[in-house]
């Protein structure tokens, strides 16, 4: 099951193995989703971003666009909520999540491009979101979270 992610099916489940082992098992997350920066875009203050208006601008912000949404299992419940990761550095997810797209905050991340990698799930640098991470940002699970990801995306196994 979801052990084959290297997650456990609940912390219930973790703790009861500890307790009944008397030892650490240990699991390491092994999933991580990824994507490329398809476009970058400057906003000036006091701007709304995205539908329905949900996030306004305070200052100048650089945002990268991402071709990941909702359709391919990123939910709408993330919708400035979460962050992806980029260069190793948090990028707070900006506005609603549309059914193919992202926007992310840039602004504090010097150099980044189109076509940079962005880390939506997984760990890059010294940082990592985790599908548990998720999980409780949209208030659901980390299976639901792992099994919402299209099956249309490539997989690799490395």
């Amino acid at each position: 099951g979801i052990g084959l992610y290297g997650l456990w099916p609940s912390n219930e489940v973790y703790v009861s193995s500890l307790l009944r082992n008397r030892h650490e098992f240990s699991l390491k997350p092994v999933l991580s989703w990824k994507a490329r920066i398809a476009q970058v875009k400057h906003i000036p203050k006091g701007e709304f971003i995205g539908y329905g208006c949900t996030y306004k601008t305070t200052r100048r912000t650089v945002l990268a666009v991402i071709p990941v949404g909702y359709y391919d299992g990123y939910s709408r419940g993330l919708s400035n909520v979460s962050y992806v990761l980029i260069k190793g550095s948090r990028a707070p997810v900006r506005g609603r999540v549309a059914m193919n797209f992202i926007a992310v905050d840039i602004t504090d991340i010097p150099g980044v491009k189109v076509e940079d990698r962005v880390t939506l799930l997984g760990g890059e640098g010294g940082d990592s979101i985790s599908a548990d991470k998720l999980a409780a940002l949209t208030g659901t699970i980390n299976y639901e979270i792992t099994a919402r990801i299209n099956q249309d995306i490539p997989r690799v196994m490395t």
